[in-house]
C-alpha cells in the first residue's frame, strides 16, 4: 500500500510539473516587457521556463526603437534578445512597419516620395541589420487592411505607393535569412479583410517579393465562432506560408461588464480548439503560437482598453496556472 501511495504521489507530482511547451511540437511563445523581466521574479520565471519563443511586446516598435530622426535606441530590445538567448529561446521581431506607435518626428516629416521611401528604408534596414542573426523572423508590416478589405489610411500609405511590397524587399535585403511575416488581426468574421490579405500574398508571390509567413494575431473572445476561426486557419494554410498565431489571448468579458465574475469553461474550450486546430496545419508551416504577454495581470486588454475585469491568459494575477493550463495539456493528448 505504501508503494502504491508513493507511486500515486509521484504521478501527481509529474502531472503537476507538466509543461505546455512539452505537449506541443511547435514553438510556444509570449510577448514580454523588459522592465517586468527585471523587476518581477514570478514574471521572469514564467517567461524563462514556460516558453520556447519570445516577442518584444512594444520595444521594437518605431516609437521606442527610433525616437529621433538621428537616433535609434536598441537598449530595451537588446535586453529582451539577451534574455531569449540566455534561456535558449527563438526571438521573433515585432514590428518593422505599423500605422500606430509612430514617433512624432515621423509624423512631422516633410518630403517627396523619395524622401519618405529613404526614411522608411533606413528604419527597416537599420533595425533588421542590428538584429541580424539574433531574430529569426519579423512581422514586417502590421495591420494594413480595414475590415472591409480596403487599405488602411496611414502615414505610409499616404506617402509611399506600394509600401508593403517595398518594406518586405528592404527587410529581405537587410537580413536574407529572416522569415518575413505579414501580421494582422480580426480576420475571423471579416471575410473581405481575409481576402485582401490572401490577395496581397498572391500579388507579392507573383512579383517575387519575399514573403514567408502570415501572422494571425488571434485576439479573440469567448463569443468568437469556431467555424470562422477554422476557415481563416484553412485559408491561411492554403497559401503554403509559415503560419504564426502571433498574439493569442481569449477575452472572457468583451462587453466590459463591471460586475463580471470569471468563469473558465468557455475559455478553456476555446484554447483547446485553437491549439488542436493549429496542430492540424501541416507541420512544416507551424511557426508557433505566441501568447500576448504572460499573465492576466499584464494583459494589454486591461491597460489599453481599460477593462479591469478581463482574464485572457493561462496565468492569473498571482502568476499561478489557471484551470485552462492543465485542461489544455489534457486536450492535446487526444487526436484531432
Amino acid at each position: 500500500m505504501k508503494l502504491i501511495a508513493l507511486l500515486l504521489g509521484l504521478s501527481t507530482l509529474v502531472n503537476a510539473q507538466s509543461l505546455l511547451k512539452d505537449a506541443v511540437s511547435f514553438r510556444l511563445g509570449a510577448s514580454v516587457n523588459p522592465r517586468m523581466l527585471v523587476e518581477n521574479e514570478a514574471y521572469r520565471n514564467i517567461a524563462g521556463n514556460e516558453f520556447t519563443s519570445m516577442t518584444a511586446e512594444n520595444h521594437m516598435k518605431m516609437m521606442l526603437i527610433h525616437p529621433a530622426a538621428d537616433r535609434f535606441d536598441f537598449s530595451k530590445g537588446d535586453e529582451i534578445v539577451a534574455f531569449a538567448a540566455k534561456t535558449s529561446k527563438r526571438m521573433h521581431g515585432h514590428t518593422l512597419v505599423w500605422h500606430n506607435q509612430v514617433p512624432q518626428w515621423m509624423k512631422d516629416f516633410q518630403g517627396d516620395q523619395k524622401a519618405w521611401e529613404d526614411l522608411l528604408k533606413n528604419h527597416i534596414q537599420t533595425v533588421a541589420t542590428h538584429y541580424q542573426g539574433q531574430v529569426s523572423g519579423w512581422d514586417v508590416v502590421n495591420e494594413s487592411f480595414l475590415d472591409d478589405g480596403s487599405l488602411r489610411p496611414s502615414l505610409w500609405a499616404d506617402h509611399i505607393p506600394d509600401y508593403i511590397a517595398k518594406s518586405f524587399q528592404w527587410a529581405h535585403e537587410a537580413d536574407p535569412n529572416a522569415i518575413l511575416f505579414y501580421n494582422d488581426y480580426g480576420q475571423d468574421g471579416h471575410p473581405k479583410k481575409m481576402q485582401a490579405i490572401l490577395d496581397l500574398v498572391a500579388d507579392l508571390k507573383k512579383r517575387q517579393i519575399p514573403i514567408h509567413g502570415l501572422g494571425l494575431q488571434m485576439h479573440i473572445n469567448v463569443d468568437s465562432k469556431h467555424t470562422e476561426i477554422a476557415r481563416v486557419m484553412e485559408q491561411s494554410a492554403q497559401t503554403g506560408l509559415a503560419i504564426h498565431f502571433s498574439e493569442l489571448d481569449i477575452a472572457v468579458n468583451p462587453k466590459n461588464n463591471p460586475e463580471y465574475i470569471y468563469e473558465a469553461s468557455a475559455q478553456n474550450e476555446l484554447f483547446a480548439f485553437v491549439f488542436k486546430a493549429y496542430r492540424a496545419i501541416p507541420a512544416k508551416q507551424q511557426y508557433g503560437i505566441t501568447f500576448w504577454n504572460v499573465s492576466d495581470k499584464d494583459t494589454w486588454l486591461r491597460g489599453y482598453f481599460k477593462r479591469p475585469k478581463e482574464y485572457p491568459l493561462l496565468f492569473d494575477d498571482n502568476y499561478a496556472k489557471k484551470s485552462g493550463y492543465p485542461s489544455l495539456i489534457n486536450s492535446l493528448k487526444t487526436p484531432n
